[in-house]
């Protein structure tokens, strides 16, 4: 971790050098980032992006966190309004704070879904060795869940990338998606019903108007695990990526694609949501009183443009996010002052860049 003084005036460069860019830190373990004018994401290499975020929960302490990485209590009978208090300072602090935040609503039952759903800060905390994790447990009249949620809502056209693994009890979902509305979500889905090496890969609606499925909505994918197209397990740590592009969505694992799909490809800006839940329905499963679920994450990483951004402009330097696990850092692609992308406003930067700036100074 850099000291105060020289994340400071590292932010201060990224202003300088790179007006319309910024990733929250830290970016780059060795301090060093390239002068990036647009990004590339691996897969679909043609798609540009104007921004780029990456959340690394492996570089936290008992310093930058304020707290010990011990999970807390499990969300007891009595607990089920939601109301229970952040885990950690951290979840306040501006570099966590500015840009996601911990839901606490809920969901009544109905005919379909017949267990409630209490979300509770309580559930998203961080462990050691230090990762961000989301859980979910079933008490006798509710299921207690967790949702966080980007503050930003106008992401238009992303790739996104998590490092993540799913463990525990039959009748939980894992989701990382984009979200609109019900008719406009792009979905990564681990389903904990399901075998270790299938994930679901959807575009909503799922259903029409009828209440019949559409096939082409939801994929059963495999979680690849290698080159050699072996599977893998979403037991063990996996890199997802889902990019959302004009017309055509793409799943991928480990850097290899497994689902593409332009059925249902969403059309409005959205938000990005992470979320460890279950409603006892027929698509997440009934978990068993007493059972306990968990996603962990070690770092998320975002390209994207959205709604706001203005006309195609020259983009001086391309660079490429890695398909590497656990190096996320963007590298140098080209000089190539003849690709166009979307830009976005310099106000959303210095915005961005005070509320790291105050987080790191914090």
């Amino acid at each position: 971790m850099l000291p105060n003084s020289r994340r400071l005036l590292y932010l201060l460069h990224l202003i300088a050098v790179a007006p319309l860019t910024l990733s929250a830190p830290p970016l780059d373990p060795n301090g060093t980032v390239p002068d990036c004018g647009c990004y590339r994401a691996t897969g679909n290499k043609d798609a540009l992006f104007v921004g780029h975020q990456f959340y690394d929960f492996r570089t936290l302490n008992n310093e930058t966190v304020g707290t010990d990485f011990s999970p807390p209590p499990l969300i007891n009978a009595s607990q089920d309004r939601g109301i229970e208090p952040i885990t950690s300072p951290f979840f306040d602090k501006a570099i966590f704070g500015g840009y996601f935040t911990a839901a606490n609503w809920l969901k009544n039952a109905s005919e379909d879904a017949p267990i409630s759903m209490v979300n509770s800060q309580q559930n998203v905390y961080l462990e050691s060795p230090t990762h961000l994790t989301l859980r979910t447990n079933r008490l006798p009249d509710f299921q207690s869940t967790s949702n966080i949620e980007s503050i930003e809502n106008d992401y238009f056209h992303a790739s996104i990338r998590i490092r993540a693994r799913v463990n525990g009890a039959a009748g939980a979902c894992a989701g990382m998606f984009t979200y609109f509305s019900d008719k406009q979500e792009s979905d990564i889905e681990i389903l904990t019903r399901d075998g270790h090496s299938t994930m679901r890969a959807t575009n909503q609606p799922g259903v029409d108007i009828e209440g019949k499925v559409i096939p082409e909505a939801s994929t059963q994918a495999i979680v690849t695990g290698d080159s050699n197209g072996a599977n893998g397990s979403w037991t063990e740590w996996n890199e997802y990526q889902l990019d959302w592009l004009p017309g055509h969505s793409e799943w991928f694992v480990n850097g290899f694609s497994n689902t593409n799909k332009s059925y249902g490809v969403p059309t409005e800006p959205s938000n990005f949501q992470i979320k460890m839940w279950s409603d006892g329905s027929a698509w997440t499963g009934n978990m068993t009183v007493g059972g306990v679920a968990t996603l962990d994450i070690e770092w998320i990483d975002l390209v994207y443009n959205r709604s706001g951004d203005r006309a195609a402009q020259p983009c001086k330097t391309v660079c490429n996010i890695n398909n590497i696990a656990n190096d996320p850092i963007p590298r140098a692609a080209s000089a190539a002052t003849g690709t166009s992308v979307q830009m976005g406003t310099v106000l959303s930067l210095i915005v961005t860049a005070f509320w790291m700036t105050t987080a790191l100074l914090a």
